[in-house]
């Protein structure tokens, strides 16, 4: 079978990653129709992957009709995809990318590193389908998050609220929210009559905030204000996990702040909550952080997403590359 290679460095799912590569194989001829392929307990042992990983991708070929399981042939290769390109536009393509790949090859990069870069220029091209939305119901957190993730991800990422779904969702394929709005950004979903993917990410407190609060005595009298109920309660829950003992919410319509208070918790995004804190009341301002694995699942399902977008269509059609060029086996 014809190399295939992987990137440990990259964002793209590894068993992805194998889906393209043979799916490229197979459109550009290197793997013919009836090819043994190799089992995926030895695939796996030559690429050192988990074998569940070559089975989650042999699975996705097979979905995609490129390849088949025939008894005791094993996996074959079903039938030759039909080419993204033609012969006169490959050999375009390799001109017009001959002289960029030896100018890099004299800066002194490694095959590999040029091959990632060129992937993620690739992807990050792609991405341009995707039309990912996250929603909250606070505007300068939206905002916030919106911009990590568009950051992180190589994709747009618009921010909205939930009360401005109808506009801003008109074209979107991903909605990506908080665990605690979940379920109304869903219900808004099955209103709208649309297929839309619907993500929830986990948003942790800031190790940093929490630190300051696990200094706090037991006894401290901490006031949270937000202007959000359901985030003062929500902040008010982390509080008391954390240790504090005596949490109250402030509502948000409440002109003044409780004299009386040793600690008067406010979100960074409105620390100006914080300016009627009495005399001798400690302001801190809680920040919230999207949590790491949340971050890279979302990358999975917007690699999976952009991925079916590629895919042949009725026309047999769909633009493809090799994910990596690090060699595996």
């Amino acid at each position: 079978m014809a190399s295939v290679r992987l990137s440990s460095s990259s964002a793209t799912p590894v068993y992805q990653q194998i889906v393209e590569q043979i799916r490229y194989l197979i459109e550009a001829g290197q793997l013919e129709t009836g090819e043994r392929l190799p089992s995926a307990r030895l695939l796996a042992e030559n690429l050192r992957v988990n074998r569940n990983t070559v089975a989650k991708a042999y699975s996705r070929l097979r979905d995609m009709q490129l390849i088949a399981s025939n008894g005791a042939a094993g996996t074959v290769v079903k039938a030759k995809a039909a080419p993204d390109l033609n012969a006169a536009q490959r050999d375009q393509v390799r001109e017009l990318l001959a002289e960029p790949v030896r100018a890099a090859v004299e800066l002194g990069l490694a095959p590999d590193e040029i091959g990632h870069i060129a992937v993620n220029l690739a992807l990050q091209a792609g991405s341009d389908q995707l039309h990912p939305v996250f929603v909250e119901c606070n505007e300068e957190r939206a905002t916030a998050f919106a911009e990590e993730l568009t950051a992180r991800l190589g994709v747009t990422v618009r921010p909205s609220l939930i009360a401005e779904l109808d506009e801003q969702a008109a074209d979107c394929d991903v909605l990506v929210t908080t665990f605690f709005h979940l379920a109304e950004v869903r219900r808004w979903v099955r209103g709208s009559g649309r297929h839309i993917e619907t993500v929830a990410v986990v948003v942790s407190p800031h190790i940093q905030t929490l630190m300051r609060i696990a200094t706090l005595p037991r006894a401290a009298r901490v006031g949270v204000h937000y202007s959000t109920e359901h985030q003062a309660e929500q902040v008010r829950d982390w509080l008391v996990d954390a240790g504090s003992k005596h949490v109250s919410v402030i509502p948000f319509q409440e002109a003044e702040i409780p004299a009386g208070l040793d600690v008067l918790v406010v979100p960074a995004e409105h620390p100006e909550l914080g300016d009627g804190a009495a005399e001798g009341t400690q302001v801190i301002e809680f920040g919230g952080v999207l949590d790491e694995g949340s971050v890279r699942m979302l990358g999975e399902v917007l690699g999976e997403l952009r991925q079916r977008s590629l895919a042949p269509g009725p026309s047999g059609r769909g633009r493809s590359a090799p994910e990596s060029l690090v060699r595996g086996s």
